[in-house]
């Protein structure tokens, strides 16, 4: 999956698709980080809606990070964003597939994931704000808190609604209205309030509508010839010239400023600093084009001398903004990664399409026998199994290569991506291959490491040293399990990566429990999967992985020191919601 993502962020960056879809995410938010913020939070719950796995922390962290935002602050935002969406992750598979050996029934699943829902609902209005504040200062959060709330309104009153009739579709439905409702609000600036550009950089030192790099084959990276002091002629220049019918300026196009979207973020900004420049510097910028600090009515000026650097990169490397049937068409390509990504994700995962099924189909396979190594086998699907290890009968590995989220859709679309812009691209396929190598050689070793020691602690089902911890304790606790249910199911997530893998380590533990103890077994399952959900936040599976992505070279512990305050408050916030569900009627 690390791969993957990998491949697809660089192609994006090679073919110059990210940049765009960066330019038109800043020309619908206008450099607003709250607003940023919202659209990623629907979009990464849509994507684990669709596929789990850590997909969306692998295509939402780096979609922020190429926004302007810092690494660490992106890594650390949407691994607990993605808390929130686990539970209904991959079309429900925590619930039907981590439950699904405890003899409940559909209406016992649809409970689960409704009382599950309304603990994740009540959760995101306590603690979304608070996590934006980690890559946004707090007093934006404050101001556009109305604006933050009905974004997430939109997602999780959906995700919640739908979780009546559906334990598979509520985090994919609840992201894609989620999505539409956020740009709803952006484009007609209901509870969004206008931003200081002055301020903006003063703070965080760099400009709300600068597009960073993901890689050095970006057209915005330092190294690029777009952002080199006088290699390039100006937009203007361009514009202007004789022989252009072949640039990246066409006169019959008619030309759509990035500002006339950001005016409406920026009506009130900053009269106190009516000289301040767009750019970070007063003055000359680095490209030695002078900054025009004449400022429209809106506080913003409309010339393209006023973007930032790296809008200007973006302006000459793929020209201006189209309008009509140009744009639409245009727009269509440069996102039909990401569209294509979503769209296979959603079709091969959904149960009810049926090409699921066909892609971890294990027969007809054929078999080698490696003695008491144990028996290989490889399926028609691409399905490789190794069982009988070292021959005991439940120990076993399987690796479902075109289920698993890598050559389908990440490397397909890659490629086809590659090959549909190839003549513009800044490396060839074996240079992006080359540097998928480079950055996923190292984690790997961490990983196997970790990856280990989760089998070794969820292996041997209710031999397994994960479910005797929790057997041990629930027969020692009695009611007082309540109090640390969650944090069970966080303990499986901590341990493994993954809601599903601890439901089905600690589901039968916490269904005995809820026997014993008199509650509702239902709350209490859903207690675990909250938790499960919110474990997810401190993995250092996905931690790992987020960093390999991102490119973000840093200690794990200093990641799970700051998500990990946030998942604590997540479970207390969890248990005490679903408090009243476990005394109600079984």
């Amino acid at each position: 999956i690390m791969a993957g993502a990998i491949c697809l962020f660089e192609t994006m960056e090679a073919t110059r698709c990210l940049p765009y879809m960066m330019r038109e995410m800043k020309a619908l938010t206008g450099g607003h980080g709250v607003a940023e913020l919202c659209v990623i939070f629907s979009f990464a719950m849509m994507v684990e809606g669709a596929s789990g796995f850590g997909t969306p922390v692998a295509l939402g962290a780096p979609m922020l990070i190429s926004l302007g935002h810092p690494k660490f602050e992106s890594v650390v935002v949407l691994l607990l964003a993605n808390t929130f969406a686990t539970v209904f992750g991959a079309a429900g598979t925590p619930i039907w597939f981590g439950f699904g050996s405890l003899g409940l029934s559909e209406k016992d699943f649809n409970q689960i994931g409704f009382n599950a829902a309304v603990a994740l609902v009540v959760s995101s209005y306590l603690l979304v704000p608070f996590i934006f504040a980690i890559i946004v200062p707090f007093k934006m959060v404050k101001d556009n808190l109305l604006f933050t709330l009905l974004a997430l309104s939109g997602a999780m009153l959906p995700m919640l609604a739908i979780s009546f009739v559906s334990y598979e579709f509520p985090s994919l439905i609840g992201g894609i209205i989620g999505m539409g409702i956020t740009a709803v609000l952006i484009n007609f600036n209901i509870g969004l309030k206008p931003i200081d550009f002055g301020e903006s950089v003063r703070e965080s030192g760099r400009h709300p509508l600068d597009i960073a790099p993901m890689s050095e084959r970006s057209v915005v990276d330092s190294s690029s010839p777009f952002m080199s002091e006088g290699d390039l002629p100006s937009t203007s220049e361009l514009r202007d010239g004789d022989d252009n019918d072949d640039g990246p300026f066409n006169e019959d196009e008619e030309y759509v400023p990035l500002n006339s979207a950001i005016n409406r973020t920026s009506e009130a900004s900053n009269e106190s600093d009516s000289n301040y420049s767009l750019m970070a510097d007063d003055g000359p910028n680095k490209n030695g084009s002078n900054v025009d600090n004449q400022t429209s009515q809106t506080g913003l000026s409309t010339s393209i001398e006023t973007t930032t650097e790296s809008q200007r990169a973006i302006e000459i490397a793929l020209g201006p903004r189209k309008s009509g049937m140009a744009y639409v068409k245009e727009f269509l390509l440069r996102t039909s990664p990401i569209t294509l990504t979503v769209t296979l994700l959603i079709i091969t995962r959904i149960p009810q399409i049926g090409l699921n099924e066909l892609l971890k189909k294990t027969s007809p396979h054929f078999s080698i026998y490696f003695g008491t190594y144990g028996i290989f086998r490889l399926s028609a699907s691409l399905v490789f199994q190794l069982e009988e290890i070292l021959t005991y009968p439940n120990l076993r590995w399987k690796y479902e290569l075109l289920y698993t989220p890598f050559l389908i859709p990440f490397v397909l679309v890659s490629v086809f991506t590659y090959f549909m812009y190839r003549k513009e691209a800044s490396d060839d396929l074996r240079g992006i291959f080359g540097t998928v190598y480079s950055r996923v050689k190292g984690p790997a070793i961490a990983l196997a490491g970790a990856l280990t020691l989760v089998q070794l602690m969820v292996e041997g089902d209710e031999a397994a040293p994960a479910s005797i911890i929790g057997i041990v304790l629930s027969d020692a606790l009695k009611g007082g399990w309540i109090a640390i249910a969650a944090s069970i199911g966080a303990l499986g997530s901590f341990f493994s990566g993954s809601t599903t893998v601890s439901n089905l380590t600690f589901g039968s533990v916490q269904q005995i429990a809820a026997e014993t103890i008199g509650v509702n077994v239902n709350a209490m399952l859903a207690l675990q999967v909250v938790g499960a959900s919110a474990g997810n936040g401190v993995c250092l599976n996905n931690i790992i992985s987020a960093c390999t992505v991102t490119g973000l070279v840093i200690g794990e512990g200093k990641i799970i020191a700051k998500t990990a305050k946030f998942v604590l408050m997540f479970i207390v916030i969890a248990t005490l919601v679903l408090l009243p569900f476990l005394f109600g009627e079984n």
